[in-house]
């Protein structure tokens, strides 16, 4: 029976849309990269209908498992042990409760449980993955395993909630231990039971670790988006090069989610709380209004959630479906519309409280691609000579989870020498 303990390093963003990840076992040095939606459906059942076989984990565990991770949790950080099912794959689960983060409500990401869950299941999945990739079969014994996390919150959550939130998961400063967390992974015949250890968590505010990431990709990035806004406003960069771009120190984001819109910004290259701003309300809101409005116009447009509607916009149309998915996208670009404008009324704000020293805005996060020909240009007009760099898609929605895997293995690097320095 091996008692190797699996040393896994990752960054997750937990967007109230989706939850981009990387992970790393600094074992094997394998990295994942992971996309699913922030959804979960529960149900009381204690097993599937038809578990997968053990013989098909090796072909199973090397797709796209965490849109299929079917597990139950016991942990201090979620109330009931139901079966939990993940991702897309929670999309089209009859019978049960679906739960996805509250984008109208007053509930703080911090106090809404999904996002324990959603972090607890892609690190014990990762494991099992890793596992299997080693072995070609299911473990027959109890995966141990350190993680060290890299997490964010919105900015106002940040300032206020940053140490709770990684105490949850790594336990009381003064316990006897840390807290275990234990993932009874069900998608087989036979459970697999996974027992997570936070030996450190980072938090970071969402939008501030993007800018870690727009650095570290440097010049060629910088480049793509001096590029980008050539096309706009040429006379705004007239002179400027990437390597200007990349040593800017004075900067304002704008990270449209799906549940808020973030405002980081950092003055003389460090994160100003003071002068960051969180709008409640986001992509999401825009595509609840619509659902509201489809109900009541259009019967033959039917979503069960926000995320249904989300993912039949963000997929390319079959020929029987362009007729629906177009009237779909003209409800949610009406509603956006609205959107919009609060969030230029936001970003003055912002940008009055930065002060005249703002030499650059970026523009990114997993809501901004669905509204650019309206957000660009709107931003444009009331940055007024600041340039506003706009990132593409292929970027955007993965930057937070890429700049907190940077914190998180900085940290790691830099405690590994300390130790290293000490021996």
């Amino acid at each position: 029976m091996s008692t190797d303990i699996i040393t896994l390093t990752g960054g997750i963003d937990v967007g109230n849309g989706y939850l981009k990840g990387v992970i790393k076992n600094t074992g094997t040095e394998v990295v994942d990269e992971i996309d699913l939606p922030s959804a979960v459906v529960s149900t009381s059942r204690t097993s599937p209908k038809v578990p997968l076989p053990d013989s098909s984990a090796a072909e199973e565990l090397n797709g796209d498992f965490y849109n299929r991770l079917d597990c139950s949790m016991t942990t201090p950080l979620v109330a009931a042990a139901d079966r939990r099912i993940f991702g897309r794959s929670a999309l089209s689960v009859r019978g049960s409760k679906f739960t996805e983060f509250e984008v109208l409500g007053k509930h703080s990401k911090v106090d809404q449980e999904l996002s324990k869950v959603l972090v607890l299941g892609v690190f014990a999945a990762k494991a099992l993955r890793d596992h299997v990739g080693a072995h070609g079969s299911l473990p027959d014994h109890e995966l141990r395993v350190r993680v060290r996390a890299g997490l964010a919150l919105p900015i106002a959550e940040f300032v206020a909630r940053r140490h709770a939130y990684a105490a949850e998961f790594m336990g009381a400063v003064g316990a006897s231990g840390p807290t275990v967390h234990l993932v009874t992974i069900k998608n087989f015949s036979t459970p697999v039971s996974v027992r997570l250890e936070f030996v450190d968590v980072q938090v970071m505010a969402e939008g501030a670790s993007a800018q870690f990431a727009i650095t570290d990709k440097g010049e060629p990035l910088a480049q793509a988006l001096l590029d980008d806004l050539k096309a706009r406003q040429p006379e705004l960069i007239e002179g400027v090069t990437a390597a200007d771009l990349v040593s800017v120190e004075n900067t304002v984001g704008v990270d449209v989610g799906e549940g808020t819109v973030n405002f980081p910004v950092f003055t003389d290259g460090r994160f100003n709380p003071e002068a960051a701003f969180t709008l409640d309300e986001g992509y999401g809101t825009a595509l609840l209004n619509a659902m509201e409005r489809m109900s009541e116009s259009d019967p033959t447009l039917r979503f069960a959630s926000r995320k249904q509607l989300a993912d039949f916009l963000h997929a390319e149309p079959s020929p029987l479906q362009r007729g629906r998915h177009g009237r779909a996208a003209g409800f949610v670009e009406d509603e956006a519309v609205y959107l919009v404008d609060e969030i230029v009324s936001a970003f003055g704000d912002v940008l009055s409280q930065a002060g005249a020293t703002t030499e650059v805005v970026y523009v990114y996060g997993g809501g901004a691609g669905p509204v650019r020909e309206l957000l660009h240009p709107a931003l444009l007009t009331a940055a007024g000579d600041i340039p506003v760099l706009y990132l593409g898609s292929s970027y955007s929605r993965h930057l937070n989870r890429e700049g907190l895997y940077i914190t998180a293995r900085h940290v790691e690097l830099a405690q590994a020498g300390e130790q290293t320095g000490a021996a």
